[in-house]
């Protein structure tokens, strides 16, 4: 029962030419004895007739009315409402679902549809590249606000931390490309030149990329999920209250650690993918020393510098997309996880891109 200064929720309903005009009254709280939805109407007016106190109750009740009400695509009028329950509407508000099919949209035009939810992205993306070049700049010149206390820590979770798994994953990379040479290579009694296979593969190619990987599905990640959680938390903004450009004191950081350890990973990934390949090779009868001449005659100085040149490029990468990722997450629990998601996916697709692009330069130049 309502008291006479917390009355129950009520409304009246006024019919009009365009609608209906509805009157909220009373305590709109929770607990509070709701009444029933209105009926479906051309249109809704909502009025503040008396409101003594509310909470989200009452915003969950006007968009379940509104709901209820309203034909598909009427918006209800909410101006004589209090000012502080149009935040509570907004927050609560249902999440506008896109489709990629709208009807009645040419190819062009969603085209351009695309074109233009694309478009601040791509501005985000290349804003905060320049702010990280920029951060490294500072950092050159002395003059950096960086939080390396973290630094250690850094360092630690994006090497050490990884090098078991990428170890396995290199072995088992080396074991897979010796099978399937062996497969191929006994046919035309070549059998011996897996060694060179191997290692030639594992040093310019695959010792990297399988680096960037894993680093993509642990690191960058990590970053993103950490970054996103501040945005969460408001430690960013904070950031920037104290006269703290973020990109400078968190991005910066996480690129110069993944930039020291991956490079360092990548030789571990490629030794293991090698000594995988000789496990296969000296298990069907090749001897070690003879595999091991076959490696050292197909891997050159150029080889293995190519090899090196690409876990730095993508060091950058995978490092960048995570930080980037966090940067521009939506301050929510879905938000996190969509940075999570969306870190892995990009880093990953630039790996394969930057190293087809590379496989392409380095062909072309003949630097073998």
């Amino acid at each position: 029962m309502g008291s006479s200064l917390f009355p129950e929720p009520t409304i009246q309903v006024i019919p009009g030419p365009q609608g209906v005009r509805i009157e909220l009254k009373g305590n709109w709280t929770k607990g509070a004895t709701l009444p029933l939805l209105p009926e479906s109407a051309a249109g809704i007016e909502w009025v503040d007739g008396g409101v003594t106190q509310f909470d989200t109750t009452l915003a969950a009740w006007i968009h379940a009315a509104e709901r209820a009400a309203l034909p598909p695509g009427k918006v209800a009028v909410r101006s004589n409402l209090p000012k502080r329950l149009h935040a509570w509407l907004e927050l609560s508000s249902d999440e506008k679902i896109t489709t990629d099919a709208a009807p009645g949209l040419t190819v062009v035009e969603k085209v351009g549809r695309w074109a233009e939810d694309s478009k601040d992205s791509w501005q985000r993306s290349i804003a905060h590249i320049g702010e990280t070049v920029w951060g490294f700049l500072r950092l050159i010149a002395g003059r950096a606000r960086i939080n390396w206390a973290e630094f250690p820590g850094l360092v630690r979770a994006a090497g050490p931390d990884a090098l078991p798994i990428t170890l396995l994953l290199g072995f088992l990379t080396g074991v897979i490309m010796a099978y399937v040479g062996f497969v191929q290579l006994n046919k035309v009694g070549a059998g011996i030149y897996v060694a060179n296979l191997v290692g030639l593969a594992m040093t310019r190619e695959m010792g990297a990329l399988m680096t960037g990987v894993v680093a993509c599905g642990r690191t960058s990640t990590a970053y993103a999920s950490h970054l996103g959680s501040m945005n969460v938390t408001q430690e960013t903004d904070a950031l920037r209250v104290l006269g703290i450009q973020p990109v400078e004191y968190l991005a910066v950081p996480r690129v110069l650690a993944v930039l020291l350890v991956l490079p360092i990973l990548s030789l571990f990934a490629t030794l293991a993918g090698i000594l995988g390949g000789m496990a296969v090779a000296c298990g069907s009868g090749m001897a070690v020393e003879q595999y091991v001449n076959q490696v050292i005659d197909a891997v050159s100085v150029n080889s293995f510098l190519v090899g090196q040149f690409k876990a730095v490029t993508f060091s950058v990468i995978v490092a960048w997309t995570g930080c980037y990722r966090g940067h521009v997450a939506t301050p929510n629990a879905r938000g996190v996880g969509e940075a999570a998601t969306t870190a892995a996916v990009l880093g990953i697709t630039l790996l394969v891109v930057s190293d087809a692009v590379f496989a392409v330069i380095f062909n072309l130049f003949n630097f073998n």
